[in-house]
């Protein structure tokens, strides 16, 4: 299994290719399992792990379903999930060894398979082979051209649209919401939560001219009655033909954005499914209680949207604040990201992750002295986790979901 996972990991060094061909190429050579299940799709800035999170939940409960995220927290296996189970090793060793060939035959011809492609792939190939009836599926970057959008989906979702690689997908809230709505095909209906109103200009024009109906959950609902807690989020909403009273074990009232995208996209999906079933939903890292003493939360918060939410929720839920340990990578906007986390902390950890692309503490701790009053680094992350325990009873873990599993491996230990 090691053998096999570093094998999949080496082809990290090839890179972020975004383009279909590699891809569509790929899953043609081992039986196109993509058209073997219905799907929905779901893209964003941030929210789109926890919306398709939800909506996976909610499907459930009457269809064999697999859910593809990324990235993973701890182990690879997270990323692939059938039925609330992870991949198996089993399935992993056995397809790796046997399609080892047909991704070293297509880079000889020129086009090297990502990590990304082949992961993507996999996912797709074991929902087969599991038979799953339905697949929710994360986008990774983008979504025109990213390799997930070779299926063809019953329903699609765009949850929110700022600011992040823009190298990559534009430099505009314009130019990205573009890349986002590659996902839309034609006559089927999207479900979008964007507020931005040149970027929602921008989807509703791709919707059009695919004639795809579009549902602005942000006109459709009227939410009331939202409250969150440290044991989870409730709120009241109506739309023009139901009532929902929900509660879910997600914490934020950015999680209430989230939540209503899931449950009308599964509505769309199918009518008879109960939206209650969401309340049942588990997505670690996302304000997740690692414990009540000392006080220990860890967020996935990796950009400054994200680190505005969180901030947002610790101001609601607390009087105090928290000593904070954060981490950010090299192609993240570390700087407004120290901005938002600078409004509930006054004391900061920087450190950095075992991944090539980490930014360098001593970098981030320079920049964090612009927002932070006490501000502190330690290359080695398991130092940073010592320090926080020893100075405070209120623990942040955030910035990077490599981060916290290098903190759950070093609470294993401690």
């Amino acid at each position: 299994m090691v053998q096999e996972i570093n094998y999949l990991y080496s082809l990290s060094r090839f890179g972020i290719r975004l383009g279909l061909d590699a891809m569509l190429e790929f899953s043609h050579l081992i039986g196109d399992p993509h058209n073997n299940f219905r799907s929905a799709h779901i893209t964003g800035t941030n929210g789109k792990g926890s919306t398709s999170a939800m909506l996976y939940t909610i499907l459930k409960q009457k269809y064999s379903t697999g859910l593809y995220t990324s990235p993973h927290i701890r182990r690879f296996n997270e990323r692939i999930i059938v039925n609330d189970r992870e991949i198996d090793d089993e399935f992993i060793v056995k397809w790796v060894g046997e399609k080892r060939k047909i991704i070293e035959d297509m880079a000889s011809r020129g086009r090297q398979p990502t990590f990304f492609e082949v992961t993507t792939a996999m996912a797709f190939d074991y929902f087969r082979k599991m038979g799953v009836d339905a697949a929710v599926v994360e986008v990774g970057m983008g979504g025109r051209l990213d390799s997930t959008n070779i299926i063809n989906p019953d329903v699609t979702g765009i949850v929110t649209v700022s600011l992040e690689h823009t190298d990559k997908l534009g430099d505009t809230p314009e130019k990205i919401a573009y890349e986002k709505a590659g996902i839309i095909k034609k006559g089927v209906p999207v479900v979008v939560g964007v507020e931005h109103q040149g970027a929602l200009n921008v989807i509703k024009d791709i919707a059009e001219k695919n004639n795809a109906i579009l549902y602005n959950i942000n006109e459709i609902f009227n939410v009331k009655n939202a409250s969150i807690s440290l044991d989870g989020t409730y709120f009241h909403a109506e739309d023009e033909n139901n009532d929902y009273r929900v509660k879910i074990p997600l914490i934020g009232r950015h999680q209430i954005k989230n939540a209503l995208i899931a449950i009308k996209m599964a509505n769309i999906f199918d009518p008879s499914l109960d939206y209650r079933k969401i309340s049942d939903v588990k997505f670690p890292g996302r304000f997740e209680i690692k414990s009540r003493s000392p006080l220990v939360i860890t967020d996935a918060a990796h950009n400054p949207e994200a680190a505005k939410n969180l901030s947002n929720t610790v101001e609601e839920l607390f009087l105090r604040k928290p000593v904070v340990v954060a981490t950010q990578l090299k192609d993240k906007n570390y700087s407004q990201f120290f901005k938002e986390i600078s409004r509930i902390s006054d004391h900061l950890i920087v450190t950095e992750v075992k991944d090539e692309r980490r930014k360098e503490a001593e970098l981030l701790a320079e920049e964090a002295k612009k927002y932070v009053k006490g501000v502190e680094y330690f290359k080695d992350s398991s130092l940073a986790f010592e320090r926080a325990y020893e100075v405070s009873d209120f623990i942040l873990i955030t910035g990077s979901l490599y981060l916290l599993g290098e903190f759950e491996e070093w609470l294993e230990k401690r």
